[in-house]
């Protein structure tokens, strides 16, 4: 059985030999897609499986086949051949890249342009640019102004535009007489080239800036808020900082007002907002819209817990997080006690307050030494005495 394929094979390729002698080539390529390139002096042509001359040889160029279609070329002009030896593409451009999606770029007088697989022109060479982009439109240039082709090759986008940003989800920036607007992926304006800036945010929309006054768009591009601020800053659970004259205010996504733009300072913290006001310190909630606290405090320190120590006057007091006073500012000192009470220090007498701020002992010591197993020695007008954490004299210094 062997023996008989090697005399087989031994005798296609004394026929293919023959047929190159009696057709005069100087060399028969193997065989892809039922055709092989042949050889003639220093020119290529094409011959079927039965010897039959499908393309004279001519060429300078004829590249392998894939999908049944190679690239031919003469004269450094470049064309198309399917496996029948029909020019699909004639051999009239210097550049043919290879086909994606079905499509291949072509060049012409300098020119760029498009040819589908069956040799259509499916766009005119008249490009000095094109660029791919993710939807499978391709951006393109005349000069220094881009376009847009869509999937098919159509010009959607007017070529006008000094540039056309990346797609980010459908939406792309475009620059026109040095204003900035927005255009979809079908070549669609969303938002006419009117603005010095845009910037899309993360939650939709966008922010404009036109001669430094800042506006936003909503999820749709239209406009919720005219440029009226010196900025906008980063949205945080759709919510953002503004400054207006100096002064600062919260908006919510839709470009209504949370906050009055009227504060010094906004320090977003765990609990809402600090606010000041001339130096001033308050609490806003976490909505922005309800003022906890009026600006009042010197300062107002990190909460630790449920609570942040307040400072007015040089005396010290404590807040809750909804601004509720839990200790007076009336103390010099504060030292937190482990029952959750405190000890408390006013023209230089100590006392004890109750974990809810009540006091218990009022300031009279002039020492509290430290609590060990819920007790202190406490002394005043030379004589020692011993209390409770909580706050009972077991010992008493009259």
């Amino acid at each position: 059985m062997l023996k008989q394929c090697l005399v087989s094979g031994v005798f296609v390729l004394l026929i293919f030999t023959a047929n190159a002698q009696n057709s005069g080539y100087d060399k028969i390529f193997d065989y892809k897609d039922g055709v092989a390139k042949v050889k003639l002096g220093d020119y290529f042509g094409l011959i079927d499986s039965n010897g039959n001359e499908l393309l004279p040889p001519a060429y300078d160029v004829i590249q392998g086949f894939n999908d049944f279609r190679a690239k031919i070329s003469k004269d450094k002009l470049w064309g198309i051949v399917d496996n029948k030896g029909n020019i699909l593409v004639p051999v009239i451009y210097e550049n043919i890249t290879s086909f994606k999606n079905d499509v291949a770029k072509i060049t012409k007088n300098g020119l760029l342009g498009f040819v589908d697989i069956n040799g259509k022109i499916v766009t005119q060479p008249a490009y000095t640019k094109m660029f791919n982009v993710t939807n499978g439109g391709t951006k393109v240039a005349k000069g220094e102004l881009w376009g847009m082709l869509n999937k098919q090759g159509k010009l959607v986008v007017p070529v006008k535009y000094s540039s056309i940003g990346t797609f980010q989800n459908g939406v792309a920036k475009v620059v026109e007489n040095d204003k900035v607007g927005l255009i979809d992926i079908s070549g669609e304006i969303l938002v006419t080239s009117d603005y010095d800036k845009i910037i899309r945010l993360g939650h939709g929309g966008a922010k404009m800036e036109l001669d430094s006054k800042w506006g936003l768009l909503n999820g749709d591009y239209q406009v919720v808020l005219p440029p009226q601020y010196e900025e906008i800053g980063t949205f945080q659970n759709e919510k953002a900082k503004v400054t207006k004259n100096g002064k600062l205010g919260i908006i919510n996504a839709d470009g209504s007002i949370l906050t009055p733009v009227k504060y010094d300072e906004i320090v977003k913290i765990n609990h809402g907002y600090k606010v000041a006001i001339d130096g001033k310190w308050g609490l806003i909630s976490k909505s922005g819209v309800q003022v906890l606290s009026e600006a009042q405090y010197d300062k107002i320190s990190i909460f630790e817990g449920e609570r942040s120590k307040v400072t007015k006057d040089g005396l010290i007091g404590f807040i809750d997080v909804n601004g509720q006073v839990m200790i007076p500012v009336k103390y010099e000192k504060i030292v937190k006690l482990k029952n959750g009470g405190s000890k408390v220090e006013l023209n230089g007498l100590w006392g004890i307050l109750d974990p809810q701020g009540n006091e218990v002992i009022a300031p009279k010591y002039e020492k509290i030494k430290p609590f060990k197993d819920g007790q202190a020695k406490v002394y005043a007008d030379g004589k020692w005495g011993t209390i409770t954490m909580g706050g009972e004299i077991i010992v008493g210094t009259d």
